[in-house]
């Protein structure tokens, strides 16, 4: 479903991404791992058009979307939820989802119900300003923002950064309940080992802006990996 190729990728003259190749299948669960500051964020970011490659190729389906902008990237079914708990803070719970409803073309207001009913949580707080919510509420409104777009895919940058375990577990389950039982396709960030690997059916490694490991999780347990992963 998604392929990127020989993916390189600079900050003016600090190069982050040095030939990366990743490939996510339909209905897979694809985690990308690695210690802070080896390139992930940036990975997804220059997946979702946020980042212009210096070199190499992204496509969706088959089809280019490298000099695509992020906004027709999210028309063709990627939704992401970047890291940081992003929403708008001054605006309502409501607000929020209206406002991705709305840029998305606004036709069909039933998707706004169907995020809801992912984090049922978020109903009694509609009216609440995303601002005064708890990080892990504000992650539940993060994902569900994605979800009123209606992803094929859905691109996730560490969701559980900074949550308190109960909310964790609720984003560990609708992760799989979208993945398994709706077959979205998932591209995930993730450092918490365990959480990772109880969700993804493939896992590429980076260490330095490289892929130093891909392929299915038996050997993430493997000593050199494992160092590969310590924060």
């Amino acid at each position: 479903m998604l392929e990127v190729t020989g993916l390189e990728v600079a900050y003016g003259r600090a190069q982050v991404l040095f030939g990366v190749d990743l490939a996510v299948a339909a209905g897979s669960l694809t985690c990308v791992m690695g210690r802070n500051g080896v390139g992930k964020t940036t990975l997804l970011n220059a997946v979702m058009g946020v980042l212009p490659p210096r070199a190499g190729s992204v496509s969706l389906d088959g089809r280019d979307i490298t000099r695509l902008p992020t906004h027709e990237r999210v028309r063709l079914g990627m939704g992401y939820v970047p890291q940081g708990h992003e929403t708008f803070g001054q605006l309502t719970v409501a607000e929020n989802l209206r406002v991705t409803w709305e840029a998305c073309g606004g036709k069909d207001r039933s998707a706004i119900d169907e995020a809801l009913d992912v984090f049922p949580r978020l109903r009694p707080l509609l009216r609440r300003r995303a601002g005064f919510l708890s990080g892990g509420q504000q992650q539940q409104l993060a994902i569900a923002r994605a979800l009123v777009t209606r992803p094929r895919m859905l691109i996730l940058d560490e969701p559980t950064e900074g949550i308190q375990p109960s909310i964790v577990t609720e984003i560990e389950d609708v992760i799989e309940l979208l993945n398994r039982e709706r077959g979205l396709a998932v591209l995930l960030v993730e450092q918490y080992l365990d959480f990772a690997m109880r969700l993804a059916d493939r896992f590429t490694v980076l260490d330095a802006g490289t892929v130093v490991y891909e392929g299915e999780g038996s050997r993430l347990q493997d000593e050199g990996v494992r160092q590969l992963l310590a924060v």
